[in-house]
């Protein structure tokens, strides 16, 4: 299997490719790559290149290009994953992972009334983001929004074909899995998660309001990156 590694769109020209700073020094320093050894990039758009070793430098690697394909282990339906900021951010730094790993396009860090107040750590996510796409060899990087307010994204999620959020009094009848077999041919879904302490009944409200259906995870209360990993697992596995 051949190792993954992120180049800026910027430096592919032709069938050329270079990778710099980091990129570069892990596969000369880490992975002690040479000349003549191919590895697979993504530009984090969509497009992996195969691509062959022909040049390495302190802090750059030129390589040629052999072969494009675009969507590589993408789904086919655009996810996005809204989150509250969790009290531990060891929490969210998991979740991050595992939801770019499970395909997520965006993730939309979230504050809701019930929100422990958290820094939004937005370049760690990031740097989470870029680690876990090139570990599960996707080739888009998702991005991470910033921070928004959860009446804010309620009242502006109009552009998704399918909005889910998980609350604990919603009835069992409402499971993730029979939901998702009565939605077919969607384009997008948003997925919203809340924070520890669950959505208030207000939210919940305000969220049916804008065509946000509630849906079940089981008769167990989860934590928020347990939910977070269920719903998205039911979600994203017909796609």
């Amino acid at each position: 299997m051949m190792d993954h590694f992120f180049v800026e769109k910027k430096d592919v020209q032709g069938m050329t490719l270079i990778l710099r700073g980091d990129e570069a020094r892990h596969l000369t320093r880490v992975l002690r790559k040479k000349v003549g050894d191919h590895i697979l990039a993504t530009d984090g758009a969509d497009a992996m290149y195969e691509a062959g070793i022909v040049r390495i430098d302190r802090d750059e690697v030129e390589c040629d290009i052999v072969d494009v394909q675009t969507n590589v282990n993408e789904p086919k339906i655009e996810i996005a994953l809204a989150v509250s900021l969790l009290k531990n951010p060891s929490r969210l730094d998991f979740l991050v992972e595992k939801a770019v790993e499970l395909g997520v396009r965006t993730i939309i860090p979230m504050i809701t009334e019930r929100t422990i107040p958290s820094h939004d750590k937005h370049v760690r996510l990031e740097k989470i983001a870029l680690a876990a796409m090139k570990q599960c060899g996707r080739c888009y990087l998702p991005k991470i929004t910033d921070l928004m307010e959860f009446n804010v994204l309620v009242n502006h999620a109009q552009g998704y074909s399918l909005r889910l959020i998980p609350h604990e009094k919603t009835e069992q009848s409402q499971f993730v899995g029979s939901v998702m077999q009565h939605h077919t041919n969607l384009k997008s879904i948003l997925l919203m998660i809340g924070p520890e302490g669950g959505f208030t009944e207000d939210e919940i409200q305000l969220a049916s309001a804008n065509q946000f259906i509630p849906i079940s995870l089981g008769p167990r209360r989860l934590r928020t990156e347990t939910a977070a990993i269920s719903a998205l697992s039911w979600v994203v596995g017909g796609w």
